[in-house]
């Protein structure tokens, strides 16, 4: 187990404090938003912060000191990132990206070119969904009605279609759920396809291993980014092997990607740089591997645990809560610190603005652009009408959840203060009153 207290006190946003409707004086926050993003601590702060001020130049351009001293930090990034998904260089590059959007892209452009179709799992962050139907033919694989892969869904359809690529969460931004990768990875890998990982919201919770190229059950693709990781300034990564990355054309056929350049062609350099055009994110690069060097001296193993507990406590706590309902797999094993839930008869920005206004709870509401699974995980099976409505312009309350999702900081007398605040909401005993909620139209423009 992580020593909670000592963790707490390196993040500076756990002693915030914010004013609370009918409290005397202003309460600590209660953070349950990880699953959005994440507050760095301390150490990569003084990371950012001295990188700034003490080495700061762009790189790869300059034999000044300044140049190779910010050089030097921001090639060391990618030794980071490959120790801690146990990565090997051999055959394998680290592409640094902006975001995670922009590392998933990446991998559906490198793999564009390629002959077949790419299956995409319902469960989807629209990130990992809709570049790949930019881009080709998209076909989906399901999932079951407690919110799990179905796997015998997946193999028909690696029967059915020449797949080229796999495209699946390694958590689900909505459930939690944790698939098993390296069987979705072995099932690929057994009909010649090639599998994606959206690691956004597994870097930070669970143990990552890629596993030997040699393994059958490697991940060829995994994307994550800083700002899910305690890093939140602008950095993410994209891990593939190199041979399928120097194929494809650039990913930005512009300045910094180029050898030479005549009037009629151009001579592009290898991976990495081949699709890291212009100035990167140098100091967001820094701080993202200082991020990952803390979540090593914790260890993930200690990460997943601590969040495993907390899991159990809220899951065992809303069992008692006639009302409140929990989306998805109720085992604690099964899923990382996400939590998504509906109260009968409550909209979800109606809760979501309760536990901000009456208790400083942080959580996220809506559809946390996953539209497929969660409507699956809500049980609607046609939305028809909805979409209709939409088309035509009128003013319709998209259903949706809330989340609290858990981090490293959290500990268990805020699972308690949830569950609390969330029976008070589900028995209509909320001290304010609520009618235009500022951001209550998060999901609704079409």
């Amino acid at each position: 187990m992580i020593d909670i207290r000592r963790i707490r006190e390196q993040f500076p946003i756990t002693r915030q404090r914010f004013p609370v409707l009918g409290a005397a004086d202003p309460r600590p926050l209660i953070y349950l938003d990880h699953g959005a993003s994440t507050h760095p601590p301390t150490p990569v702060l003084d990371t950012y912060k001295d990188f700034l001020e003490s080495s700061y130049a762009n790189v790869h351009r300059g034999r000044h000191h300044l140049s190779e001293l910010a050089t030097d930090r921001f090639e060391h990034v990618s030794d980071d990132i490959f120790r801690f998904v146990r990565g090997t260089r051999s055959a394998n590059t680290v592409i640094l990206c902006g975001n995670t959007t922009q590392a998933l892209d990446l991998a559906s452009h490198v793999m564009a070119h390629r002959k077949g179709v790419t299956l995409v799992s319902i469960m989807e962050h629209h990130s990992n969904d809709l570049p790949h139907r930019s881009r080709g033919k998209v076909v989906h694989f399901g999932a079951k009605d407690d919110g799990t892969l179905d796997y015998e869904d997946l193999e028909a359809k690696l029967l059915e279609h020449e797949v080229k690529l796999v495209a699946v969460t390694g958590a689900s931004n909505v459930t939690g759920y944790l698939p098993d990768i390296h069987r979705i990875a072995r099932m690929a890998h057994s009909r010649g396809a090639k599998i994606l990982i959206d690691g956004a919201q597994l870097l930070a919770h669970a143990p990552v291993d890629v596993l030997p190229d040699e393994d059958p059950g490697h991940i060829d693709f995994f994307a994550g980014a800083g700002h899910k990781a305690y890093a939140p300034f602008g950095s993410s990564f994209l891990f593939g092997p190199t041979a399928l990355l120097d194929e494809a054309p650039p990913y930005i056929p512009a300045g910094g990607t180029v050898v030479y350049v005549t009037e009629d062609e151009a001579y592009y350099k290898k991976s990495p740089d081949r699709h890291e055009g212009g100035t990167p994110n140098i100091a967001g690069a820094v701080a993202f591997a200082a991020a990952l060097r803390f979540l090593e001296e914790v260890g993930m193993e200690a990460v997943r645990e601590h969040e495993r507990v907390l899991v159990e406590r809220a899951v065992d706590g809303l069992r008692r809560l006639d009302g409140v309902r929990l989306l998805g797999h109720p085992d604690p094993s099964r899923r990382i610190g996400a939590l998504s839930l509906t109260i009968d008869g409550i909209p979800h920005e109606l809760a979501a603005s309760i536990l901000n206004r009456e208790a400083a709870i942080a959580v996220r509401n809506g559809c946390f652009c996953a539209h497929p699974y969660l409507h699956r995980l809500l049980g609607l099976t046609d939305t028809t009408e909805l979409r209709n409505r939409l088309v035509a312009g009128e003013e319709v309350d998209l259903p949706g959840a809330i989340r609290p999702s858990f981090g490293i900081f959290n500990d268990e007398a805020e699972v308690d203060e949830l569950l609390r605040m969330l029976r008070v909401i589900r028995d209509r005993a909320w001290k304010g009153e609520y009618g235009d909620i500022p951001g209550a139209g998060a999901c609704r423009d079409l």
